[in-house]
Formats: C-alpha cells, sequence, structure tokens
C-alpha cells in the first residue's frame, strides 16, 4: 500500500481548539445580533418533526431509573436494529459519550496499533481517539474510494488497527452497501483487527444496517443515533450494537443510571412505533426532494450528496450564500476542510419552508 494510495495525512498532537459543529446558534446569534429564538437551525441533521412526546408520569422525574425500564428500552431498541438479542446492545447518553468512552475502554481488550477515520467525515472521531492517546490518521478521500482503503488496511498484516467509517457518511452521504461492510467486517475479525461503523443516519434505510448480522462480527462495533431520525436529540439516548461479552464489559464500564427515566419512557414508545417511523421515512424521503429543488432553483449550488436528513452542496459562493442565509437568521454547515461545501438540514413547518424560500428569493449572487 502506496503513500499515494493512501492518500493520508498525520494528525497532530492532540488539539484543544472547539470544533464547529452544527447547531451552535447561541455563538450565530451573537455573531450577527439576532436572538436565539430568532433563528431557523438547518445546520444540524436532525428531523425537525420530531416524535411526539407524551405526557410523563411524575415518578419518572422522581426516583432513579429502573433496571426493569433499562430492560424494556434494551427489548425495544433490539426489535427496532432487528438484532439476535438485547445483549448485544448497549444504550446510554447520546452517541456522543460512546464516541468518547470507546477509545479509552477499547484500549484494554486490544493493543491498539493504529486508528484510521475514513472521510472527511465528523471531526470528533479523531479527536476522542487523540484524547485516549492513540495517534490517529484521518483520511479525506472520495467516497467511492473508502471501502478498498478500509480492504487494503486490514490487509496489511498489523494486528489491532481500528477503521472507523461513518455510513451514510457525514456529510456526504455516501453508503456502503450492507453486504459490503459484512465482508470488510469478516476481514477484520480475520485479521485480528477492529472495525467502527457509525451509522447515525442510517434509520431511513435500515435494510442496509449491518446491526442483524451482528453475531457474526465479534471484532465490529455499530453506533447508533436515536435522536436525529426520531428528532429528540434532547433526551441524549445513543446505542452501540456489539458482541455480548463486550457489551456487558462495556456496560459495566459506563455504570447504572446512564439515562434519565424521563428518556428511556419516551424512547421506548418511539422504538415501538412502526407506523410513525414508516410514515416518517416517506415524508423524509419527498422533504428531501423539495430541498434540493428549493436550493438549486434559487442558487448557483450544486446537489453532491445527501441523506434524507441532509444534503450536501457544492459551489464557489458557498460562503455567501450561507452569511446572507444567517444574516436572515438561517443557520447552515459550512466547513473549515473545504470552503465550497455547504450542507442543509430540513425545515420542518410550512412557515420555515415559506422562510427559506423568501430568504434565497432576496439572494443576489
Amino acid at each position: 500500500m502506496t503513500d499515494k494510495t493512501m492518500h493520508k495525512t498525520q494528525t497532530p498532537p492532540i488539539d484543544t481548539t472547539p470544533i464547529n459543529h452544527g447547531g451552535s446558534i447561541d455563538l450565530a446569534a451573537q455573531k450577527y445580533g439576532i436572538a436565539v429564538e430568532n433563528w431557523l437551525d438547518l445546520s444540524t441533521g436532525i428531523n425537525p418533526v420530531g416524535y411526539p412526546v407524551p405526557q410523563i408520569a411524575p415518578h419518572h422525574w422522581q426516583r432513579l431509573p429502573l433496571g426493569s425500564e433499562l430492560a424494556a428500552l434494551k427489548n425495544a431498541a433490539s426489535q427496532y436494529y432487528q438484532l439476535p438479542s438485547p445483549d448485544h446492545l448497549v444504550c446510554t447518553a447520546g452517541t456522543q459519550s460512546l464516541i468518547q468512552t470507546i477509545p479509552f475502554w477499547l484500549r484494554d481488550h486490544s493493543h491498539i496499533s493504529s486508528v484510521h477515520i475514513l472521510g472527511p467525515t465528523y471531526a470528533e472521531h479523531g479527536r476522542c481517539w487523540q484524547r485516549a492517546g492513540h495517534a490517529s490518521t484521518h483520511h479525506d478521500i472520495p467516497a467511492m474510494e473508502r471501502l478498498d482503503m478500509a480492504r487494503s488496511l486490514f490487509e496489511t498484516g498489523i494486528s489491532d488497527t481500528v477503521v472507523i467509517l461513518v455510513n451514510p457518511n457525514n456529510p456526504d452521504g455516501a453508503l456502503i452497501p450492507a453486504s459490503d461492510i459484512a465482508d470488510l467486517s469478516n476481514l477484520a475479525d480475520q485479521s485480528n483487527n477492529w472495525l467502527i461503523v457509525d451509522e447515525a443516519f442510517i434509520d431511513c434505510e435500515p435494510d442496509q444496517s449491518v446491526c442483524p448480522n451482528i453475531n457474526k462480527m465479534p471484532k465490529t462495533l455499530v453506533l447508533r443515533s436515536f435522536g436525529k431520525f426520531f428528532g429528540l436529540a434532547g433526551i441524549r439516548i445513543g446505542c452501540v450494537v456489539l458482541s455480548p461479552p463486550l457489551a456487558r464489559d462495556l456496560e459495566e464500564r459506563i455504570g447504572p443510571w446512564a439515562i434519565p427515566g424521563p428518556s428511556m419512557e419516551v424512547a421506548t414508545l418511539a422504538f415501538a412505533d412502526h407506523d410513525w417511523q414508516q410514515a416518517t421515512r416517506e415524508r423524509l424521503r419527498k422533504d428531501r426532494d423539495r430541498l434540493e429543488a428549493l436550493v438549486t432553483d434559487h442558487s448557483p449550488l450544486k446537489c453532491v450528496g445527501a441523506t434524507p436528513l441532509f444534503l450536501l452542496f457544492d459551489g464557489q459562493k458557498a460562503h455567501n450564500i450561507a452569511n446572507h442565509l444567517a444574516c436572515k437568521g438561517i443557520m447552515v454547515r459550512l466547513f473549515d476542510h473545504d470552503e465550497t461545501k455547504v450542507r442543509f438540514g430540513l425545515p420542518g413547518t410550512k412557515a420555515e419552508w415559506d422562510r427559506l424560500e423568501i430568504a434565497f428569493q432576496a439572494l443576489e449572487i
């Protein structure tokens, strides 16, 4: 494997500079002088029409969560993810907490030789492995090359390599078929390496998840996000799917009461509501097409990647357009690694769609 094939850049020593994520409305409010409550936030990939939160019984607020309530959550999540059993599942307070914990925890089970993040993708993966003392390598390569790169990394003959894939990828939406991920997982097992697959945005395409085959993937960890598809990021629930022995160990490392009782109550209902899930998938696909048409009809931007929860656009005027929208109180996602890219999440209400279209109509390029 040559350096030309690798297309790699070694990450520097631990960087404590805050990462520019989407959703930083408070910072935008200060910069543009627009009150937080007056912003339309399209900078995240969170479903803007979230699962309807029911009335929460007072006892969920007044006592610690019960073991039976966590078991009910895991049973509902296990069925939703089509797992062989709930024993393959660990639930905790958001996927971000897992991304931060796993690098420290996994080194107790393996002498990690190297960590490779295939992207460009979610920057916290690299940051958190660095914090755990591992020199991570971030590979900024075209989407079509990521699978071959992962295979090459597992075929070097070096064991205890960790490869991280986000599938579908954020921000370009590139999706590697589940069958290819399964083959890659098998290769990781055979070569005594580790594969971490972040499926935060896969809920709209559940047939492309590798979770149902996790019993055949002893050295693969699959991250799942609750808040994005269900539109309830504030309740802070994330899951990781892995082998039962590893799941038991990781759950012990995380400790008790990691998820608030009210959050577990809502998520248990949402995981079991198949009618809402199907209707939401259909709506998100239609809204994704509607957003692409709106942006491309009113600007020189071109859609270069998407999931039903966000769209990535390319254009030399990306920063100008984002600034124009921000002056109207509409926040979209720019990227430090490429000034020609901008990501849009979906509006949720008619008023939000109208507001975005009116802002674009006032655009002067």
